[in-house]
């Protein structure tokens, strides 16, 4: 039986169709990994820091207040059925308690706070407040910002189990986390810590969309798959009709095109691509260019990527700002109260380790504000405030200064600062001393504060709030000489004017 012949021009459209399925694949597969593993991250992290930013900028009395009117109802209520029996009897039966929440000035002040936060991220898909009782291991809903059946006071989710961590360790919140359901499809979660009350602890929470993300990387591979289809096809009609020598070289030169080809490399390839030049005025010519058509295509979508990535960069970075504008004093500029607990919270874990170097706290206090305030109004206040904060960042130029609170400004002393404290002490009280007694100066401009300066001391003190106690107690000794030496001034003057 004579056997059947396999055409050479067969074979190679054989195998110039599987080599081209095979790097369009390849490439596909790995650009598509490549953008979901970077979008899913990117979107993480944007989670993480948006609840984190919420966290901190929010009002946390109306959230323990809120906490006050939600946590006795759930208490008292002998069945707590989770949102997934949502709209049944027993359901709506238990949220009907809590149809007065609704109403109170603290629910609706934070939610319309959340909305204006929402709408200012537009990738998020709804921003909410919750708390997790360990006792119970519920996760109960304080207020939800979401405009279409947003989550009522009191409705309870499920706590998944990579989450239980949470019961034992409140303060780890919830870190960013990715979930798929049937209500609402694919999305990013993420918690942080805004406070604790009554042995629970309430989270700011952050839900953002990946939904419309993974149906648009979806319709881009099948895409891709279609064009790679279509290219299999043609290259193999163009295989089919060239069998002699100009098949060759023309094969030889895509192949070595290709066989160059690193995602890695864009320009290179574009420059590969662009000086792949063929004139056989036949399929082989519409070959190479249909392969150029099909890298500009693959560039294209990389370029769509990277734009989508950039725009969840610029994201990320507004969130940033939002957290550095949340740890700064607003009239004065120098960091504040939270940056202060931000920064003790870090020296408490080195102190506790044995690994915290030498450093020392300065305790500032303005002395006469009210007075100020009383006799030149509050703005001259203001401006008091003002100018002592910018004379203590001149004197303790390389250490960290915060406003604590009113007229209280404190100093962390480390490294040169610390070393020369006891020059810079000395030279901040001549620096008072000067202006207070400077009678051409007004009110305000002569500012008066004391200081009280206290060292770490190892083995002693068990935290911050340690030295900060006994920095303050030296403050208040030097506040009670300085009003001490401003009394006998005036008796003085009393008795010279007599």
């Amino acid at each position: 039986m004579r056997k059947r012949k396999f055409p050479i021009h067969a074979k190679v459209a054989i195998l110039v169709v599987v080599a081209a399925v095979v790097l369009v694949e390849v490439a596909m597969i790995y650009f598509s990994l490549i953008s979901a593993s970077r979008n899913e991250q990117s979107y993480k992290a944007s989670a993480n820091n948006l609840s984190a930013t919420v966290s901190k900028v929010i009002d946390k009395n109306d959230v323990t207040d809120l906490l006050h009117e939600v946590k006795p109802i759930v208490d008292a209520s002998s069945t707590h059925p989770t949102s997934e029996e949502w709209g049944s009897e027993t359901w709506n039966s238990y949220i009907a308690q809590f149809a007065d929440v609704e109403k109170t000035p603290s629910f609706l002040k934070l939610r319309d706070y959340l909305r204006e936060i929402e709408s200012a991220n537009t990738d998020v898909d709804c921003l909410y407040v919750t708390y997790v009782d360990p006792q119970q291991k519920l996760f109960v809903y304080l207020v939800d910002s979401a405009l279409e059946e947003p989550c009522p006071p009191g409705c309870i989710d499920p706590i998944y189990d990579f989450n239980l961590d949470v019961l034992t360790n409140p303060s780890r919140g919830f870190p960013a986390y990715i979930t798929n359901t049937a209500e609402y499809g694919w999305l990013v979660t993420a918690g942080s810590v805004i406070c604790s009350a009554e042995g629970v602890t309430c989270y700011a929470m952050v839900d953002i969309s990946l939904t419309e993300v993974r149906r648009t990387q979806a319709d881009s591979i099948v895409r891709l798959f279609v064009y790679m289809a279509i290219t299999a096809v043609v290259l193999g009609i163009v295989a089919m009709l060239v069998v002699d020598l100009t098949l060759i070289r023309p094969l030889r030169k895509l192949t070595n095109v290709a066989a160059s080809y690193d995602v890695t490399l864009p320009e290179r390839n574009k420059e590969a691509f662009e000086n792949l030049n063929i004139k056989s005025h036949d399929e082989i010519g519409q070959l190479a260019d249909s392969i150029k058509t099909m890298e500009l295509d693959v560039r294209a979508k990389i370029n769509e990527l990277t734009s989508a990535y950039n725009e969840l960069a610029q994201t990320q970075r507004v969130a940033e700002e939002m957290t550095a504008l949340a740890k700064k004093d607003a009239l004065t500029g120098v960091r504040n109260k939270t940056a202060f607990d931000a920064d003790a919270a870090i020296l408490n874990k080195e102190i506790a380790s044995g690994k915290a170097e030498p450093f020392g706290i300065a305790m500032i206090d303005l002395n006469y504000l009210k007075t100020i305030n009383d006799e030149r109004g509050h703005g001259k206040g203001d401006l008091a405030l003002i100018k002592l904060s910018s004379i203590i960042c001149g004197t303790f130029a390389r250490s960290r200064v915060y406003r604590i609170g009113g007229d209280e400004f404190v100093a962390l002393l480390r490294r040169l600062d610390y070393t020369d404290a006891k020059r810079l002490i000395a030279h901040f009280n001549e620096k008072m001393h000067e202006l207070h007694r400077d009678n051409e100066l007004t009110l305000e401009e002569r500012i008066s504060a004391a200081i009280g300066y206290a060292e770490f001391k190892p083995g002693v003190d068990k935290d911050v709030e340690a030295v900060l106690s006994r920095a303050d107690k030296a403050m208040y000794g030097k506040k009670r000489e300085m009003k001490k030496e401003d009394l006998e001034d005036v008796t003085d003057s009393g008795e010279r004017d007599s």
